[in-house]
């Protein structure tokens, strides 16, 4: 019987489970599928691709580098995890060659916005300041329980606050902008446009407040980008050599089915196949929070109120759903066209174009795409981004071959003709359009793998196929993510804990979930014992 059960092997159960083993608990991770991971997990593609590996999920760790986490947990120093960052990360194509690229630099990519806009370049000075305060300002509390926040994370933010004052307004205003408003009021040129609307599409475009996902360019600028070496995977497999090193355990193949609760308190789980598992102290899930309460817990142990708070966790809401396709090939992908054209008019410039994530569709069509989704029908282009993985780490291909990436948060929730139909759809329309851009990509195939929504949901267990596991809007977030009175990480269960993308602060590779999830429940469990201390005195 160990001290804590965490269900679920994702970046954030894990995560979580190293801190509370570190603290001295006995923890024990189950996880349902047959490789630990979860979003993060790294494998082979599909049967006729033999040695090609794919990121199933997740691939970039900006968020993760703006935490104390790899430090902490001696990740880098002890335990094998290698990041490298990719500057630039993120470069926008045009059809006739020409690409803006996006360095961590703000200045650097102001220059080459120049290139097509002098008032652009100003703009995006002025609102990347205003964005990095606002990264600034709100990081501390990203990093500690969103309702009852640490004194020392309030007054950094508080600190940030005064450093950041004459930013307030600006930011104060951008946060309730719609999305669409936000860019077209800053920007002129269709290149910058572009990728600010195709990167993070969390909410409708013209929704007011939809803006807020723009939050990611403070991100990226302050931190920059980087991927993991030997794939995303290789962050699971350090942290579970973390785990194991201070004495607790991970089991794959385990698949929790229930949550076992005897006298209102939760004492462990039953697993698929009917063995329990059980717990001394607390129970802890890091999958779709809508799943554990509104399917693994005996439903007459929520009040009503709760039932129904837990019926409405938005997971479908938005209209649109990511999409993710993979493509094996049997030989190196060429960008000549693009790459032409920036060593003619950046002289010197050292950019490899296959490195990056690209992008290439207009501000216009990522509007009509998500208009389309919400209609429920396939967009005439599915707007997103593009990598070939191999060109970071060529290990994940045999020698001389490479590996497509594509991801896209614009395909419909719910399509009209069904998925057998609209999968197709969508994958035919991309890899047409990729190939645009990227030469033999059709004719260098050797299998691809699509993910779809009932495909994501499936293979990571998750409602709706919702990789966040509660839709990203902006009234989901803090103290109301997953819902009013949730946002604590303690479910309405006593001993029952929740962490992971569905919790505070953020989804994405970033580990904070876990981090503040496993520092909330520590806290609780000391003064549990102080409380049990005083009756025995």
């Amino acid at each position: 019987m160990a001290d804590v059960i965490v269900a679920g092997g994702g970046h954030n159960g894990l995560v979580a489970a190293c801190y509370l083993a570190r603290a001295g608990l006995d923890v024990e991770v189950l996880e349902a599928s047959p490789v630990i991971g979860g979003m993060t997990a790294t494998n082979e593609m599909v049967p006729e691709a033999p040695g090609h590996f794919i990121n199933e999920a997740s691939i970039h760790a900006s968020l993760f580098r703006n935490t104390a986490i790899d430090a902490e947990l001696e990740l880098t120093s002890k335990y094998g995890l290698r990041m490298r960052r990719v500057d630039p990360a993120h470069v926008h194509l045009g059809f006739e060659g020409e690409s803006i690229a996006m360095w961590q630099d703000a200045n650097r990519t102001a220059q080459e916005i120049a290139h097509f806009s002098k008032k652009d370049a100003r703009s995006w000075l002025d609102f990347v300041e205003s964005v990095t305060a606002g990264v600034e300002i709100g990081l501390p509390l990203m990093l500690t329980s969103a309702v009852r926040p640490e004194p020392k994370q309030l007054a950094k933010a508080l600190a940030k606050m005064g450093k950041h004052r004459k930013e307030l307004l600006p930011l104060a205003r951008w946060i309730l902008q719609g999305h669409a408003e936000a860019i077209e009021e800053r920007f002129e040129h269709p290149l910058v446009r572009g990728p600010l609307t195709i990167n993070l599409p969390f909410m409708p475009f013209d929704s007011d407040a939809s803006a807020y996902a723009l939050i990611y360019l403070g991100v990226y600028h302050r931190t920059g980008v980087a991927m993991f070496e030997g794939g995303t995977g290789a962050f699971p497999k350090a942290l579970i050599a973390c785990l194991q090193d201070a004495g607790g355990r991970v089991r794959a193949n385990a698949r929790v089915e229930e949550i076992l609760v005897d006298g209102g308190r939760a004492v462990g789980v039953r697993l698929e196949g009917g063995e329990e598992v059980r717990a001394r102290k607390a129970v802890m899930t890091s999958f779709s929070p809508k799943r554990v309460l509104g399917e693994l817990v005996p439903q007459e142990l929520l009040s009503h109120e709760d039932q129904v708070k837990v019926r409405h966790i938005p997971t479908n809401e938005t209209g649109a759903r990511d999409y993710k396709l993979n493509i094996a090939l049997k030989g190196k992908l060429r960008m000549p066209r693009h790459q032409e054209w920036r060593a003619r008019t950046f002289p010197g410039d050292t950019v490899d174009l296959k490195l990056p994530c690209v992008t290439w569709n207009t501000h216009e069509q990522a509007l009509d795409a998500f208009r389309a989704c919400v209609r429920g029908e396939v967009p005439e282009h599915v707007a997103g981004l593009a990598q070939i993985t191999t060109a970071f780490d060529p290990s994940m291909a045999p020698e001389g071959h490479d590996t497509y990436w594509f991801w896209t948060g614009l395909t419909p929730g719910t399509p009209n003709e069904g998925w057998d139909v609209a999968r197709d759809q969508i994958t035919e329309r991309v890899i047409k359009e990729s190939a645009l851009f990227y030469e033999g990509l059709e004719e260098l195939e050797i299998g691809r793998r699509p993910l779809a929504k009932p495909d994501i949901a499936e293979r990571f267990n998750a409602i709706d196929g919702n990789v966040y596991h509660v839709d990203p809007i902006i009234t989901r977030l803090g103290p109301l993510r997953p819902a009013l009175g949730m946002g604590n990480f303690q479910a309405p269960i006593d001993g029952l804990w929740m962490t992971g993308s569905g919790t505070h602060s953020i989804p994405g590779i970033s580990g904070m979930p876990g981090h503040n999830a496993s520092k909330t429940l520590l806290r609780q469990l000391r003064k549990e014992r102080r409380r049990g201390f005083l009756r025995r005195g």
